[in-house]
């Protein structure tokens, strides 16, 4: 009787792990959207996390909020996640936000709706309560255990490893960090981390999974792959690489008897196992963490460097076209430069054409694409004696030759016509000496004419209904409506296709608006309206400036960016100046005086000058 018992336990556990292979294809691939508090009660003053978790993606963007009475909600970055049961891997994402409550009361938050690529989500909702004295503080959640203290040190790791110990500045340098995990349930796999000081780090791409023996143990390997290279010279540290998961594991039981290679062996069947087995697992949180890995950055070298280099290094190919060749002036002609080979394209600038006298120029189109850009460009012929569209060149650095390689392509040749005019209207007489054939006599009745009863409408001499102001209002007004139908469309798509030019017209606005706004609150008494205003400007137009979400715009994340784009130190550092008063002014309570606002506006004026300037 008691060895059928375990047969039926050990085959309904089969057939429940059967049945949980099957539908978590199905679950992982369902997608939701939640909205979590990591506190439900704080005091004025203090913070809340919110998340906003979407379940079976990782590139949904982040929802804007829009202003929420009574609460300062500022975006804080996305966490990915992934997880990994029965070799089956979803993936999450959750945007992370600080919500501080301005006032006291109970604040409701949801039913968020967001929308993207057609589809429509809708959220729970969460309350937040806002009170004057301070909440009694929560006991200390434990911090994440490593793999060794809970005796995994061979069932769960990491490694880093990178391609080239040593790369010149801007050399792309591709690093794969791998988790290795042996027969455990490892769940809510966070995207990898590590320091990166002096670099710049490209996004980690879909993890590939596959498995791999390694000391006589069989391990699924999660694989990330990224890019990173450095920005300025010198020796660094990378890593170590970080990865925050959980693991089902025993409560706190020893570890022999918790893990086990033979999870059924002879005494897998006492009573007291199937007793207590769904009491006895629970969830651990870890954080896992490989070696760090020693890098040297070189400086690219001085000599033989290009008058045209901006920086771009690695191994490429210039191809140089363009189409028509034989037109009108006026008529557009659309040049197309493609670089393609590999190297690091965030530094691939447009290459320049030489002379451009005699043509109109538009602003050009960039595309990247994986070891591939493309810049389009159109120019216009004002004349017909330009012949040919002047030669380019470009520049890079080959790290493997060590040498610097210039691409030449061009001229093209065209021919350019002039546009057709039309031949005015001449009257033509008959030679002198010929004479023209007479008139025929008129018919019989031809001649006669008949009284007319009334006169009709009275007209002045001379009037015509094209030389009236109705009859070219009727004509112009048609056809301005359609030009600026025309410009109008032309501009939306432009908008549209064109991320750098929206962000610029988005930003200018911004900050016209901002700019407006804060002459008006110099004058307040309470100096936390005008800072709130300063630093709301700011975040907009740097958003919007450098291509990044304006909720996500932090002094970090502006430094960074800022210092990559080659923008003048002092700019940067009155960025991060301005950040850091406006956190002291609306948080610290800081006194502040008219002199001083005055000051910070210049400052922030001076920085959007010289920002409208640069092409970032």
């Amino acid at each position: 009787m008691k060895i059928s018992l375990r047969l039926i336990i050990l085959g309904c556990l089969i057939t429940a792990a059967i049945a949980a292979a099957i539908t978590h294809p199905a679950l992982a691939a369902e997608k939701k959207f939640e909205v979590s508090l990591d506190k439900a009660k704080i005091a004025i003053g203090e913070k809340a996390q919110m998340g906003l978790s979407f379940y079976g993606t990782q590139s949904m963007p982040a929802p804007d909020l829009g202003n929420i009475d009574g609460l300062d909600i500022r975006y804080a970055g996305p966490s990915t996640m992934m997880t990994v049961i029965n070799g089956q891997v979803s993936s999450s994402i959750t945007h992370m936000y600080y919500v501080q409550p301005l006032k006291v009361g109970k604040f409701q938050l949801g039913p968020l709706t967001f929308k993207y690529k057609g589809d429509n989500y809708t959220s729970n909702m969460v309350f937040l309560e806002a009170v004057e004295e301070r909440v009694m503080a929560r006991a200390p959640v434990a911090a994440p255990e490593s793999a060794e203290q809970l005796g995994l040190g061979d069932r769960l790791f990491l490694t880093l490893n990178v391609d080239k110990q040593a790369a010149y500045v801007n050399e792309l340098i591709p690093v794969t960090v791998k988790l290795y995990v042996n027969r455990l349930n490892v769940s809510d796999i966070q995207l990898p981390t590590f320091a990166q000081e002096g670099f710049s780090k490209v996004e980690f791409k879909e993890p590939k999974q596959y498995r791999e023996r390694l000391g006589g143990l069989l391990y699924d390997v999660l694989e990330f792959k990224t890019s990173i290279f450095g920005i300025r010279p010198g020796d660094y540290r990378l890593g170590p690489a970080k990865i925050r998961c959980n693991v089902m594991m025993p409560k706190r039981m020893p570890v022999a008897r918790g893990i086990r290679d033979d999870f059924f062996g002879a005494d897998s069947f006492q009573d007291s196992f199937y007793d207590d087995f769904f009491t006895r697992y629970e969830r651990y949180p870890m954080e896992i963490q490989s070696k760090d890995v020693q890098l040297g950055i070189l400086p690219l070298p001085a000599d033989g460097k290009p008058s045209d280099f901006t920086g771009a290094v690695g191994d490429y190919q210039f191809i140089f076209s363009a189409s028509p060749t034989k037109l009108k002036t006026g008529d557009p002609i659309t040049v197309r430069m493609d670089i393609n080979g590999t190297g690091n394209f965030n530094t691939v600038l447009i290459p320049k054409l030489g002379d451009t006298t005699g043509f109109k120029m538009y602003e050009p189109q960039v595309k990247t694409e994986e070891n591939r850009k493309s810049f389009t460009q159109v120019l216009i012929p004002e004349t017909d004696k330009v012949t040919q569209i002047p030669k380019t060149t470009f520049s890079y650095f080959d790290p493997n030759a060590r040498q610097y390689k210039t691409i030449t392509q061009g001229p093209i040749s065209i021919q350019v016509e002039k546009a057709k005019e039309e031949a005015p209207s001449q009257v033509i007489s008959a030679p002198a000496g010929v004479q023209l054939p007479a008139k025929a006599e008129s018919e019989l009745g031809r001649d006669i004419i008949y009284i007319k009863e009334s006169p009709g409408p009275w007209l002045k001499k001379g009037h015509a209904l094209y030389r009236s102001g109705i009859f070219y209002t009727l004509i112009i007004v048609p056809f301005i409506f359609i030009v600026s139908l025309y410009l109008f469309e032309r501009r939306r798509m432009r908008f549209e296709r064109d991320m750098t030019y929206a962000g610029r017209i988005l930003a200018t606005k911004a900050a016209g608006k901002g700019l407006k706004a804060l002459k008006r609150r110099i004058g307040e008494k309470d100096p936390r309206v005008f800072y709130e205003e300063l630093f709301k400007t700011l975040q907009n137009y740097l958003g919007y400036r450098l291509g990044i979400p304006p909720a996500g715009m932090t002094v970090a994340t502006a430094e960074v960016n800022l210092a990559s784009r080659d923008v003048d130190m002092e700019i940067v550092r009155k960025v991060k100046s301005l950040f850091e008063t406006c956190d002291k002014a609306r948080f610290a309570y800081m006194n502040v005086d008219d002199f001083k606002k005055k000051d910070d506006f210049k400052d922030l004026e001076e920085i959007i000058k010289k920002l409208e300037r640069k092409r970032l």
